[in-house]
Formats: structure tokens, C-alpha cells, sequence
């Protein structure tokens, strides 16, 4: 989503750093081939490049440049940089998506996220893969891959530039003072453009004040060199608060939450800005009420529309009553955000559609933890391409409670998952009892946030008996089971006191020690046996376990993904899926009369029951087909005549590199002529 820049702070501190006018990407191609294949260059202090020798191969090169005590050494191949002892990473320099996608491996098949530059450019080299020329970075929190060029298969629009840190004279950086944490953002590391602040909340009480280096915002360096080896190496050893990451209290505080203040609170702080006229003025109501009906936080979601918004200054906010950028798309925000009845409606849309069945419920394939976060965890992962989104949030959550008196600091006591996991952490109905019937009711992503409601003791757990009662993410019915439709009509409310779920604490580290009082639960009692089995002298047969969903999916030779379905045939014909199904274990149902792109299928088994959305490759239009109508929608898609969204844009993505573009669209006009294959799985 496109984001308005916003200064919440002044610069006060800047380390020092020589000055230097560095090579540009441009002036480095320009130097032509001093090497006839591989040369390994020294960047000078001065911002140029010294020859030091030349090499056959890239292999050879590394293995100089590493044996090699100097620090500022760079390996060129081509009149590009392709790798460094110690860099920093200027990216998106030319991409007409507006972003650069960031993957979890080489082969760019698993997509994490997506990072914009402009407002800020710099990310943490961490290597080049020399079989794929991609390379290794991290920025806000997330460590991933990105490919060189916008269009790798082209050479087109290249990605980013490797900046080793003799050049680079801007990097951003962390200011705590006695009271608050500043995040000191450049424009980029060249140190020629403008350089920002955001005041993002108090300070870490286990970090003295000074000025830091941090690509995650947990853990915080004296020293870039230190950092970047530390990264290299998957360790924080070299932190200054190596064994007690810092956790923002405003961006990892789980939506399930309630602030303290009231709408004329909120109200008044928006006049108080001098916004008293704009979109965003006496909007309190609005927003205290989607909080008590559907279950979110009112100051979190405040915050976002601010950021989002301007204050409600922005076109999009003026003209579409949009104050979240609600499919402000970054190639076209104006012409693709969507368009209200009014701000009211709005927020009540997002509080209900957005969050409570969208990015704060588990199934979304947008879920990343019920948190504003970071690139790692929580919406920023999807929501924003821009890095910092989740601390500008954070930022306006940290001045509305500074402007009260911080009453709603530290008002909850927050845990946050320790690990990644998978098919690991259920939430359960009660401890020694069952799970909600639901697989997609998990915690996977690390550092995802709960709040704890109350601690009481249940089965062990890695040799841990405690269990946390936290808030349900997901909105749960009377009998604490999944519901995963939002059209209902009239909505379904969040009921406060009874959406109480229990996860093993051993799973979980506790990041600060709230206000609210921690309770200690009863139990759900366990029913007792039959204290006369004579009564009953014919024992009941026990029925088999249900089989989860994802195996019964998974044995009809289908695959699933972030809530989508994969693996069908264009033109495959519903009974046959249908049959498939059913012959593994699943009652199923279908929302269409066809298997096409955007059918919804919901798969029971037992009482266990899920809802995925179906993609075929190609098939862009959704009539389970692949034909000249899906060649143009793809087409007009990238000409950004008509933005693809959701399921129709991953159906568009035929070559799965993550970006709608020619080659999608070549492969559809190849499949159609006879000439090619689409691959569905």
C-alpha cells in the first residue's frame, strides 16, 4: 500500500562517517571491463575503485577477498558489484510493480514479502548465491532473497545496488535517549538525500542511551562490521543486549486488546493536530464502536488510519473515504483503492473485513500474527511495502498515549512465540482438553504476539506444565470453534468475555509484565468415567480419529498454500474433484458449479472443517479454463489498466517468480497455440 512520508521527529545525533562521494551503480558500469571476467576492487575511502586483481572465476575471487585482511573489498563482474567483504544494500531502484519481492530461497519459490524504496533504500548484505546471482538481505526483522533485475531473463531494471561500507555514509540507525527510541531513517545510503526520524516509543530499559545499529529493531549494534557478521552467522552475540531482545510494546500488542481511551479522547487528539476539519475529525465513535462489536483494538486501528491517511489529508481519504489504503495498490493508489459510503463505513469494513476476518485471522493467507510488526511478523508482512510501516503505526499509537499519559502502556502482558513452528502450537478450549477444530488455528511465525489473560498449570509441554489463557485471534462461536465466514449477515460479533483460548507457555517468552491482573483460570473440567461399567455391558466402539484436512488434501494429490488450493487441471470437471476428495476422508462442498479460479471449496472432517479458495494457473477470469480472456487480463494487469487481485493474481503468475509480467502472459498465449504446458503443482 502506498505511504505518505511522515517526520514524527528531528535529527539529533549522527555518527560519523568520512565523507565520500561514492561511486554510483551507473558510474561503476561506465568503468567498462577492467578484468576480462572477474575483478576483485578495493572501494576506497574516496568512493572509487582500485583493481587488486583479476580472477577466472567468482570462486577465485571470493576466496581472495576473504583470505584477504582488508575489509573493503569488492568483487565486479560486468561493471556491477556483485559481492562484498562488508555492504549495505541500496534496493528498488527501477521497478515498475513500485517493489522488490523478498523470497525465502534461491529459486525465488516461496514468497515472504515485499519492500519499497524511496522513502528509505537500505537493507543488510548478507552474501550472493553464485549459482543464481540472487542475493541474501535482511531489513526489518526479514531475511530472504531478492533477485537482480525486475526482469531477470531480460537483464531489466535492475534490483539494487551493493554499497561496501567504505561508501556508505547514511545507513539508518537507532537514537535512544534517557526517555524514548528514535529510528533515524536516510532516504539512502549515500548520504545525498533527506534523512527522517520516527519516535517510535520509550525507551528499552535494557539498552543505555546512544545510538545504534539495528535491521531488526530487536537487538542493537555499536558496530555495522559486528552486526553484519553476526547476521552472516545467525547469532546476536555481538548485540549490546544480546540476551534480552527489546519488543515495542505498540507494535507487537495483539489486536484482541481494548485501549483505555474513549472517542472524545480520540477525537480531541485530532483537533489537537490541527486535523479538526479533515476525514479523520470526530471519528472516535466509529472507532470505539468496531472495537466493542468486532473485537480490535480502537487506538491500534486510529493509528493505522493516521498513517495511512495523513490525518485524513490524503486524496484517497478525501475522495474515497478511504483512511486505510485499502487496495491502494503501489503501482496505482489512486485509481485501484477501493471506495466508501463514508470514513464511518469504512472503518467498521476494515475493523470487521480487514482484520477480525482478514489479517488478524488465522486461514487469511495474509495471517502473520495478530500484530502491527515488521516484515517478519504480523500485517506489515502484507499489508505495506514499506519496511517501517508497522513502527509508523507504532509511533502514532506511542504520541496518542504520550499525549494522555500513557495509560494505555504496558496495560497488557504480552507473550511472544519463541520459534517458528509448524503444525506445532493448537490453541486448545482448556489445557488437558481439545483444540479448536481447526488447522489453521496455529501460531507458526516466530515473535507472533499473544496476551496473557490469565497463567494456571496443565500437561507438560517439553517439560513445562505452565499454560497461558490468552485472546482468541480468530472470532470463535459459543462452543469455541473456528467460523471462517465474514459475509454474514447481520455480522457476527467478537464476544469479549468468552473468546479465552489456552496455548503451552513453553512455546511462548513472555517480553514485559502488564497492568491487567493475570488470573488464574478453572479449567474446563475433564468428564468423568462411568463409575458402574456394568451398567453398560456392551462397550461402545470407539470411532477413528478424523483425518486432519491438510492430509485428506494432501492424498488427493492437491496442494495448499497461504488458504489457496493448488494442483487442478484447467477444465477439470467438479465431480472429479469432488470425488477425490470425498474418497480420502472429506464431506465436501463447493461454491460454484465449476472448478475455476476463486472457487471456494470447504472440506469437513469430523468436527474439523476448512475453507480454501481454488487457483489454477492461467485460468485468470475464474472459468476454469485458460484462454485469450485471461492473455488480456494478465495484459491489461501489467499495462495497469486493470490490477488483478488475490486469487485472480495468483492465477496470473503462471512462472511463480512472484511478478505478473510478459512472461506470464507469453505463457499463456504459448499454452493456448499448443505450444506450452502450464504447470499446476
Amino acid at each position: 500500500m502506498k505511504q505518505v512520508l511522515k517526520i514524527f521527529g528531528v535529527l539529533f545525533v549522527v555518527f560519523s562517517f568520512t565523507e565520500v562521494n561514492a561511486l554510483s551503480a551507473a558510474q561503476v558500469r561506465n568503468r567498462g571491463n577492467v578484468c576480462p571476467v572477474i575483478e576483485l576492487a578495493n572501494a576506497k575511502e574516496d568512493g572509487s575503485l582500485e583493481t587488486v586483481a583479476c580472477y577466472n572465476s567468482y570462486e577465485e575471487a571470493k576466496q581472495a577477498m576473504n583470505a584477504t585482511a582488508n575489509d573493503n573489498l569488492a568483487i565486479v563482474q560486468n561493471g556491477m558489484i556483485i559481492d562484498a567483504k562488508y555492504a549495505l544494500v541500496d534496493y528498488d531502484q527501477n521497478t515498475n510493480a513500485g517493489y522488490t519481492n523478498v523470497y525465502g530461497n534461491v529459486y525465488l519459490s516461496t514468497l515472504l514479502t515485499y519492500i519499497r524504496g524511496g522513502n528509505t533504500d537500505d537493507a543488510v548484505f548478507l552474501g550472493m548465491d553464485p549459482g543464481t546471482g540472487r542475493i541474501k538481505i535482511k531489513v526489518s526483522g526479514v531475511v530472504g532473497y531478492i533477485a537482480r533485475y525486475e526482469y531477470e531473463g531480460k537483464g531489466q531494471n535492475q534490483l539494487y545496488d551493493i554499497v561496501p561500507l567504505s561508501w556508505v555514509r547514511s545507513p539508518s540507525y537507532y537514537q535512544i535517549t534517557s526517555s524514548e527510541i528514535i529510528h533515524v531513517i536516510p532516504a539512502n545510503v549515500y548520504g545525498d538525500k533527506t534523512t527522517s526520524s520516527i519516535v517510535i516509543g520509550k525507551k528499552p530499559t535494557m539498552v543505555s542511551p546512544g545510538n545504534y545499529y539495528s535491521y531488526d529493531g530487536q537487538y542493537f549494534y555499536t558496530d555495522l562490521k559486528t552486526m553484519i557478521r553476526d547476521y552472516q552467522a545467525g547469532v546476536t552475540t555481538g548485540a549490546v543486549n544480546a540476551n534480552e531482545p527489546y519488543y515495542n510494546y505498540y507494535q507487537y500488542l495483539n489486536f484482541r486488546t481494548k485501549t483505555n481511551y474513549n472517542a472524545a479522547n480520540l477525537n480531541q487528539f485530532i483537533a489537537n493536530r490541527g486535523y479538526g476539519d479533515r476525514k479523520m475529525a470526530n471519528t472516535g465513535d466509529a472507532f470505539i464502536t468496531a472495537q466493542e462489536k468486532y473485537g480490535v483494538n480502537a487506538a491500534l486501528m486510529f493509528a493505522i488510519g493516521i498513517n495511512e491517511s495523513a490525518y485524513g489529508t490524503s486524496d484517497i481519504s478525501i475522495k474515497k473515504n478511504n483512511i486505510f489504503g485499502l487496495n491502494a495498490v503501489d503501482a496505482s493508489p489512486g485509481i485501484s483503492a477501493d471506495t466508501f459510503l463514508s470514513v464511518e463505513d469504512c472503518i467498521y469494513n476494515y475493523a470487521y473485513g480487514w482484520l477480525a476476518y482478514g489479517y488478524v485471522q488465522p486461514g487469511d493467507y495474509r495471517y502473520r500474527g495478530a500484530l502491527v510488526g515488521n516484515k517478519q511478523v504480523g500485517l506489515n508482512v502484507k499489508y505495506a511495502s514499506d519496511p517501517y510501516w508497522g513502527e509508523k503505526a507504532a509511533a502514532h499509537y506511542y504520541a496518542l498515549d504520550k499525549a494522555y499519559g500513557f495509560q494505555d502502556y504496558n496495560t497488557y502482558t504480552i507473550a511472544v512465540l519463541n520459534n517458528d513452528y509448524q503444525n506445532t502450537v493448537y490453541a486448545k478450549k482448556s489445557p488437558d482438553g481439545y483444540r479448536v477444530s481447526s488447522s489453521y488455528y496455529q501460531y507458526k511465525v516466530k515473535n507472533s504476539s499473544v496476551v496473557i489473560l490469565g497463567e494456571l498449570d496443565g500437561p507438560a509441554v517439553n517439560g513445562n506444565t505452565k499454560w497461558y489463557q490468552v485472546s482468541s485471534d480468530p472470532t470463535l462461536d459459543n462452543n469455541l470453534e473456528y467460523i471462517g465466514d465474514s459475509k454474514s449477515n447481520p455480522r457476527i460479533e467478537y464476544k469479549w468475555d468468552q473468546m479465552k483460548v489456552y496455548v503451552p507457555a513453553a512455546y511462548f517468552t513472555k517480553v514485559n509484565t502488564g497492568t491487567n491482573q493475570i488470573e488464574q483460570p478453572t479449567p474446563t473440567p475433564t468428564p468423568t468415567p462411568n463409575p458402574n461399567p456394568s451398567q453398560d455391558p456392551t462397550p461402545t466402539p470407539t470411532p477413528p480419529p478424523a483425518k486432519e484436512v491438510s492430509q485428506i488434501v494432501g492424498e488427493a494429490g492437491y496442494r495448499i498454500e497461504n488458504g489457496m488450493l493448488f494442483g487442478f487441471q484447467p477444465g477439470v470437471a467438479l465431480g472429479d474433484v469432488k470425488a477425490k476428495l470425498e474418497a480420502n476422508g472429506g464431506i465436501v462442498s463447493f461454491s460454484s458449479d465449476k472448478i475455476g479460479t476463486g472457487t471456494t471449496v470447504v472440506i469437513q472432517s469430523g468436527n474439523l472443517q476448512e475453507t480454501y479458495s481454488i487457483v489454477i494457473y492461467g485460468d485468470v477470469d475464474g472459468d476454469g479454463l485458460i484462454s485469450a480472456v485471461d492473455y488480456v487480463l494478465v495484459k491489461n494487469h501489467i499495462m495497469g489498466s486493470n490490477i488483478l487481485n488475490g486469487a485472480n493474481s495468483l492465477a496470473a503468475d503462471v512462472n511463480r517468480d512472484g511478478v505478473i509480467s510478459a512472461v506470464d502472459y507469453v505463457n499463456i498465449k504459448n499454452y493456448i497455440m499448443g505450444t506450452n504446458h502450464v504447470i499446476q503443482n
